[in-house]
């Protein structure tokens, strides 16, 4: 420290005042004056029918204590001269000095903030060297630096046991939370596994804030609700088939009736039994030959069905009829209108 500073030569300001002095003049008569029109007014209400009088009242009653106001600003300037001459001078006179102790404490926060930057890069490599080897980003502490360089938690440069101790139970939490993580998405991917269904929008639900417990809940809700629909899908699709072979048993006995019907009134029919000869035997390999040679020759006779039709429509939708009732093939042959 300078020794200007220590021999006190810059001595305390040394001012000559005398206080001012205001001394109020009938102070007991502009007492009474207040009082009587307090008096006066006190509990007074304005009503509908004094409104005109009740205004000009609260007019004079503000130009009054305007007045009054006016009077004691003019008695605080007047006062106040002298010292607004006076801090103008001081002012003035102390400027130098003042420039001086801001030069000196710009250059001491520089020094502060390089000094606190070391710091922190030192707690940068703290957080990089307890961190490795591990699932931890160090980067997430990045809110806690600024007070863990604190001067308080150094020797100069070097970080006291204190602060170390502190960072390495901060990490330790944060690792158990990731290992508390990776068991409960365990956890949900095996369930979802065993229910078939897929783990990623339960995961998200996981990684937005909620509870392994309130994740395992969908997911059971939203099990449930799938092997409900499926169910409902199922039985919906047999009662569909039930119905269409229902429907189509309904056709075909339709169409029979409809058949039979047709044969009784609009169909003339003749039939003649033909004796057939011996259908020609076709060429068969010789071992077909030799398992039927022993065999009795049997006569067959076949039947002869003249059905008359009306139109070619008509034709063509009994021979649809027959086919789909399961006659199995059949010839027609059409004759010409009779």
């Amino acid at each position: 420290m300078s020794e200007v500073i220590e021999n006190e030569e810059v001595k305390d300001i040394q001012i000559d005042f005398k206080p001012a002095v205001i001394n109020i003049l009938e102070e007991e008569k502009f007492k009474e004056s207040i009082s009587r029109v307090v008096a006066e007014y006190t509990g007074h209400v304005p009503s509908v029918e004094n409104l005109t009088v009740d205004k000009k009242t609260r007019a004079s009653l503000n130009k009054l204590i305007t007045k009054i106001e006016t009077r004691r600003k003019e008695i605080k300037k007047t006062i106040n001269v002298p010292y607004a001459e006076f801090e103008g001078w001081y002012k003035k006179a102390i400027a130098p000095m003042e420039k001086v102790i801001e030069t000196i404490d710009a250059g001491i926060k520089k020094i502060e903030t390089e000094q606190k930057e070391a710091r922190k890069k030192v707690v940068h490599e703290l957080l990089v060297e307890l961190t490795t080897d591990t699932e931890v980003d160090s980067r997430i502490f990045e809110n806690f630096v600024d007070d863990w360089a604190k001067a308080s938690n150094f020797n100069d440069t070097k970080p006291k046991k204190q602060l170390i101790d502190s960072i390495t139970y901060v990490i330790d939490g944060e690792k158990q939370k990731i290992a508390e993580y990776k068991a409960n998405k365990d956890t949900i991917s095996n369930f979802c596994f065993g229910n078939n269904v897929s783990d990623t929008p339960y995961i998200r639900m996981l990684d937005s804030g909620k509870s392994v417990s309130e994740v395992m809940s969908a997911i059971s809700e939203d099990v449930l609700f799938e092997k409900q629909r499926k169910e409902a899908e199922e039985k919906r699709k047999e009662a569909e088939k039930q119905r269409q072979a229902e429907l189509k048993k309904q056709q075909q006995e339709f169409e029979t009736r409809k058949l039979e019907a047709s044969f009784n009134s609009d169909a003339s029919v003749s039939t003649e039994i033909i004796q057939s000869e011996p259908e020609k035997t076709k060429s068969i390999p010789d071992e077909e030959i030799a398992e039927i040679s022993g065999a009795e020759i049997v006569q067959k006779y076949r039947a002869v069905i003249e059905i008359c039709f009306s139109s070619l429509e008509e034709k063509n939708q009994w021979k649809k009829v027959m086919i789909d009732n399961g006659f199995g093939d059949f010839k027609a042959k059409e004759f010409g209108k009779i």
